[in-house]
């Protein structure tokens, strides 16, 4: 038995067709015949049908909507396309509470479309062309239905997304490309509704789905790249971390001193973000590492410690910086005890204000208190200097100061800088990772999209690092003196940290260098640097010139691998010409042929549809034969003729396959097989013809057929209700010929 159903019923007897009949007539435009549709009309398939009323839609200044669809099983056999302020909507909520914009004006404007069965094709049965609403041609382009983004347009969007540019950026662009915001025939709220929907619509039953599958496409490309996962019990992320191969190749040489530093607010579901950070050979920060973790507990944090241990082959850093974190400093203690803990100053130092602010004079506390941090130059000094803080300014029982001073060790420079720190005191390096990914990431961000920017984050890492190599074989930084100590930098290290040396030569004329006792090659100096107009800092320097040694009470070598200026004030008035080669760091070379610069960082390709590919290659290839052409006109002409020759031959080529009843393996493509539909229901031999039914089913087939006669005869009472309605509205004329009057001063009512 055929059963008929609808996407959306009719019921013309609710419609209510109430035209104001106080218009002064006034012709606005005309459409072209041809564009205009009418009775008896065919097309091809339901579809032509379609875009032919959406382009005289557009053309006449309206947009449309499928009012109702009549199937038979699986095909569809009538169709009723209507203007897009047919209905007369009503809002559920009182208009003294909010007004919401409506477009439903009970607009009897449509065409109905039915097939005939004998012929394959569509014909149009009846037409409206008068509407209850006047009707602009140069407003249509701002409708939604007119409103597309190219396959241009939208790869464009893509790829500026995966760049981290904003969608108003990537609007503006647009907009100066085309020449103006007329131009174009889309406006900013689409470029943010298709990455919303299309590039960013990731689903959060989805997404854990997909940063897995992007794990393992890494992992595939790559054997070396590193990722390990803590579950939950209903199977949820817990804990996170992962590590490309170029990070672990470049663990090897940088791997001695790490900055961690965890941050908030880069993903939906509030996992918290922790990046391991190195110092490379040009000074610059390096990614050796990133987590998701679900808290910051203690036994998180060791989890991740210890899988990063096992990323980098069992090898634990020399030194390792982080924020003032017990759950950290207890990890660190139990999966690093031989590494050398260190808290991040600044975070301390920041803290001042907030935690003395309630004394008398807590500015000048906090001044005192910088200077005993930073100008303690031995640990007894410190200790000595610090007691006298706490009793000039009656702090002795401030429990903060007392905790920070049983911490000393890990925080105060004094304590920490006979160690090597690469020049970092404290995680700001971290936290510059972070803020890039601040740029493009948002709390409501997906998984998948933070990776993307991780990935972006290690590609700008890598290419930074190739640019300073570059400049590093290619060009020299002259000296700034006639040392030859200075040139033996100058022939050994990066620009970066030749540049550091350059500033320790410069800091020496500052230096007065005394000579206080001499004994058998081992002599002890005092180096006075004048650092204002009265002030001079004293610095005691050794030298052992059996041994070629300097060693300086500032610790700069020590703690950043530069000689200060102050041994290089000893070394120049004790006239050494050459430095010995332990003062001359492989870390900071340039000669050093590194494993990790030969292995590219993971980025993840987009997985693009076959059309998108296709696509991008067609561009790619196109722009060297555009700009080929563009150097004259003849050239242009030429290309012009090219590509109009093959739009000819490719539109023939389509329309061939249009009409294709066939597909072999000769000709068959992916297009052609992705155009296949799947089969209708058809009915079995297996039953005879005038098998006897139940009197329930006898019952249900005339019901049905007593409905489907109903709904049929209202159609056709409505339509010629419509027909003979529209002949005495105002709004009459052959096509556009709509004529509206001028609207008086003071006058909302509505007008063109």
């Amino acid at each position: 038995m055929d059963h008929s159903t609808s996407d959306s019923q009719l019921n013309p007897g609710k419609v209510d067709y109430e035209f104001e009949s106080n218009e002064v007539l006034e012709p606005l435009s005309v459409v072209d015949d041809e564009l205009v549709p009418k009775v008896g009309m065919t097309f091809t398939t339901l579809e032509d049908a379609g875009k032919f009323y959406r382009n005289y839609a557009k053309a006449a200044g309206f947009s449309t909507r499928v009012r109702c669809t009549n199937r038979k099983g699986n095909e569809i056999k009538n169709q009723l396309i209507t203007c897009s302020r047919e209905e007369k909507w009503k809002s559920k909520i009182s208009p003294t509470e909010k007004t919401n914009p409506t477009s439903g004006l009970n607009c009897p404007a449509r065409i109905y479309i039915h097939t005939l069965k004998d012929v394959g094709a569509w014909i149009i049965s009846k037409v409206v062309l008068d509407h209850s609403h006047p009707c602009c041609p140069s407003k249509a382009e701002m409708l939604k239905q007119h409103r597309e983004l190219s396959m241009s347009i939208r790869r464009t969007i893509e790829n500026n997304e995966e760049a981290g540019i904003r969608p108003s950026k990537t609007y503006q662009s647009f907009v100066a490309a085309a020449g103006g915001h007329r131009e174009l025939n889309f406006i900013e709220k689409d470029v943010k509704n298709y990455i919303t929907r299309e590039v960013r619509n990731v689903s959060e039953q989805e997404d854990a789905k997909e940063f897995g599958k992007y794990l393992l496409r890494m992992k595939e490309k790559n054997p070396n790249f590193f990722f390990e996962l803590q579950l939950e019990e209903d199977q949820s992320i817990k804990l996170a971390f992962w590590a490309d191969a170029r990070n672990r190749a470049a663990f090897e040489y940088f791997g001695d001193v790490i900055s961690f530093d965890t941050t908030y607010n880069t993903n939906r579901y509030n996992l918290v973000c922790g990046s391991f950070v190195g110092v490379n050979h040009h000074g610059q920060s390096i990614l050796l590492g990133c987590s998701l973790m679900k808290n910051e507990e203690i036994e998180s944090f060791k989890w991740l410690f210890q899988c990063w241990i096992r990323c980098m082959g069992g090898n634990a850093p020399k030194g390792f910086l982080t924020d003032q974190c017990a759950s950290m400093k207890r990890a660190l203690e139990a999966c690093m005890p031989t590494t050398i803990h260190r808290w991040c100053i600044w975070h301390i130092m920041k803290k001042i204000p907030r935690k003395l602010n309630g004394y008398k004079g807590h500015a000048d506390i906090e001044q005192e208190m910088s200077q005993v941090v930073w100008n303690s130059h031995s640990k007894d000094s410190f200790d000595r200097n610090w007691n006298d803080f706490l009793l000039n300014f009656g702090l002795a029982d401030n429990k903060w100061l007392s905790d920070l001073y049983e911490d000393r060790h890990i925080w105060v420079p004094i304590y920490l800088d006979h160690h090597f720190w690469a020049g970092m005191r404290s995680t700001q390096r971290s936290e510059s990772m972070h803020s890039f990914f601040n740029k493009y990431i948002t709390r409501n961000s997906s998984l998948i999209q933070f990776v993307k920017q991780y990935d972006n984050c290690l590609g700008s890492r890598e290419q930074a690092e190739r640019e300073s190599d570059a400049a590093d074989f290619h060009t020299v930084i002259p000296c700034a003196t006639k040392s030859s100590i200075e040139a033996q930098f100058q022939e050994a290290y990066t620009h970066a940290k030749f540049r550091e040396v350059q500033a320790q030569f410069r800091g020496k004329a500052n230096c007065i260098t005394r000579l206080k006792n001499s004994a058998l090659g081992y002599s002890v100096y005092e180096v006075g640097e004048q650092v204002s107009s009265s002030i001079f800092n004293k610095f005691v320097v050794t030298y052992d010139s059996v041994a070629a040694e300097v060693k300086c009470q500032c610790l700069l070598f020590e703690s950043r691998g530069i000689l200060c200026r102050h041994a290089l004030s000893v070394l120049s008035f004790e006239q050494v010409s050459q430095v010995s080669p332990r003062y001359i760091l492989e870390r900071w070379s340039k000669k050093v042929k590194r494993r990790h610069t030969h292995i590219k960082s993971s980025h993840d390709e987009p997985l693009m549809e076959p059309r998108s590919k296709r696509f991008d290659q067609l561009v790619f290839r196109s722009q060297n034969i555009c700009e080929f052409a563009s150097e004259s006109e003849e050239l242009t002409a030429i290309l012009h003729r090219a590509y109009d020759n093959i739009m000819a031959e490719m539109e023939a080529l389509k329309a061939k396959r249009k009409g294709t009843s066939s597909l072999s393996h000769e000709d068959a493509n992916l297009e052609s097989v992705n155009e296949l539909q799947s089969p209708p229901r058809i009915r079995t031999r297996g039953r005879p013809k005038n098998r006897l039914g139940s009197k329930l089913e006898k019952q249900i087939a005339n019901a049905t057929k007593k409905k489907k006669t109903k709904v049929l005869s209202e159609i056709n009472l409505f339509d010629a209700a419509s027909a003979a309605h529209s002949n005495s509205s105002q709004y009459q004329g052959h096509v556009m010929n709509y004529q509206f009057r001028v609207p008086a001063a003071g006058d909302n009512s509505l007008g063109v």
